[in-house]
């Protein structure tokens, strides 16, 4: 109860767990015993209960975490992004964790991005960049299973849930005709998986272009593609989000006036002694 996006159907992690002097559960930590992400290490959750706060509970279980996987990983980070400014960030950098790198969240405006990668896309057809083989098709014209693989892959998650989700068996659906898959020869290099806010604004969930093909023409062409795509189904306005370590995605948003909503912090404490 205290930590549910800790625990799945087919993911149990181990957990700690902090008592009072009369045995009373006053918080805990769930550690995901598998190294995840880039740089790999041990996911780390923790809970404390509101009138246990401030007494150093929080700080004893992350310890308590920090020795438990002392020798097994060589790192630990907080179960998912921090929103920057938040009181769990300002725990976690107050704990010995650093910043690793950010996670920039944007909405843009579908017709100025257009304008903006309209020009661009005309240099790299002029150019014949673009190889022959290279085809952009709707999400339920791609290959499922080398979706799954290249795309869990580059983010670090499980394939077989990813899987389910492209199929529509679980989880919120990826909206088939928006979301946009980038073939070169029949095999998938590029994609973008597209679902639909609560709000009806698109969301750009996952970004993936392999890393032979990156600073290059795929992502141009797979952008540009979902806009005009997107813009011809009524799509006026859309989110995404990208590590601001991906230069080519900041600089298109800096270009195209997307506005910055939110920064989440990807943080990271090594572990002496792994």
């Amino acid at each position: 109860m205290l930590l549910p996006a800790a625990f799945a159907p087919d993911r149990a992690p181990v957990a700690l767990v902090a008592c009072s002097d009369d045995g009373a559960l006053i918080g805990a930590a769930a550690i995901g015993w598998a190294a995840t992400r880039d740089p790999p290490a041990f996911p780390v959750a923790i809970h404390v209960l509101p009138n246990q706060r401030r007494h150093g509970v929080g700080r004893a279980l992350l310890e308590a975490v920090v020795a438990a996987v002392r020798g097994e990983a060589p790192a630990v980070q907080p179960w998912s992004p921090l929103p920057e400014g938040s009181d769990a960030a300002a725990f976690g950098l107050a704990c010995q964790f650093t910043v690793h790198h950010r996670i920039l969240h944007f909405e843009c405006d579908v017709q100025r991005l257009e304008a903006a990668l309209a020009p661009m896309r005309e240099r790299l057809d002029a150019a014949g960049w673009i190889p022959a083989g290279a085809r952009v098709v709707p999400l339920h014209a791609a290959p499922a299973g080398e979706l799954a693989h290249l795309v869990s892959r580059e983010f670090h998650t499980d394939p077989a849930g990813l899987l389910a989700r492209l199929r529509g068996g679980v989880g919120k659906p990826f909206e088939p005709e928006r979301s946009l898959v980038l073939l070169r020869d029949d095999a998938v290099v590029a994609a973008q998986l597209i679902s639909i806010g609560a709000d009806g604004i698109p969301d750009v969930e996952a970004n993936m272009v392999i890393p032979t093909l990156r600073r290059g023409w795929a992502n141009l062409l797979l952008t540009h593609e979902m806009t005009r795509v997107g813009f011809a189904k009524g799509t006026r306005r859309f989110r995404f989000y990208c590590d601001d370590r991906v230069l080519d995605t900041v600089n298109l948003a800096r270009r195209s006036g997307a506005e910055r909503t939110r920064v989440d912090l990807m943080l990271l404490r090594e572990v002496s002694g792994a």
